[in-house]
């Protein structure tokens, strides 16, 4: 009897400290996701393919500030249908925001997060650019930032510059659908990289 009275005062105050913990908790675990540094100048931006428009929004507003040293910004994401890619749907919009074309170079073949990184770093090398700015959504920047720093190698500088006025927000995002599928489906992702790693790092 008094083993059952131990163990229900212990549940007792597991569970009062899960329920009056969990919003720190479940913050913590949010932020794991995003990595955010400190903004400076680069030789160029990256801007990774994906949601409607915030990405390119802000790389365009990053390279209108001065960030590029080269002037140079970077569009990565593969083919979408018929004769369309990514990075060429991302020139027209930049174009459209007013970054002159000379600006802007393509990669156009990749299909996943770590062929944007293997690929742009070809681009890299062939415009002898040793740093970037990388744009990416914020639930996003985390897992780039790991495969970019694992596949460009120490000879490249990556400053992570996930997109303002995101969609994603971090305060409590777990009582929001959406924001809940994304954090998950991130997490899932990241499993699948500490298992497998990247194929193609340096």
């Amino acid at each position: 009897m008094f083993r059952l009275l131990r163990l229900v005062i212990l549940v007792a105050i597991v569970g009062g400290l899960l329920y009056f913990t969990h919003g720190f908790i479940l913050t913590e675990a949010g932020e794991l996701i995003v990595r955010k540094d400190e903004m400076k100048p680069a030789d160029a931006i990256v801007v990774l393919a994906g949601e409607e428009t915030e990405r390119v929004e802000y790389g365009v507003k990053l390279y209108k500030n001065g960030w590029a040293r080269k002037d140079v910004i970077i569009m990565a994401g593969g083919p979408v249908v018929w004769k369309y890619t990514w990075a060429g749907l991302m020139k027209d919009h930049a174009e459209s925001l007013g970054v002159p074309s000379r600006s802007i170079l393509l990669e156009d073949r990749s299909r996943s997060t770590e062929e944007d990184a293997v690929y742009t770093k070809e681009l890299l090398q062939k415009n002898r650019i040793s740093s970037i700015i990388l744009v990416t959504s914020p639930y996003h920047s985390r897992r780039a930032s790991i495969i970019f720093e694992r596949v460009l190698g120490r000879d490249f500088t990556i400053i992570n510059a996930p997109a303002e006025n995101s969609w994603f927000k971090l305060d409590e995002w777990w009582k929001r659908r959406r924001d809940r599928a994304m954090v998950l489906n991130e997490f899932s992702k990241y499993i699948w990289l500490w298992i497998f790693g990247v194929q193609g790092k340096a």
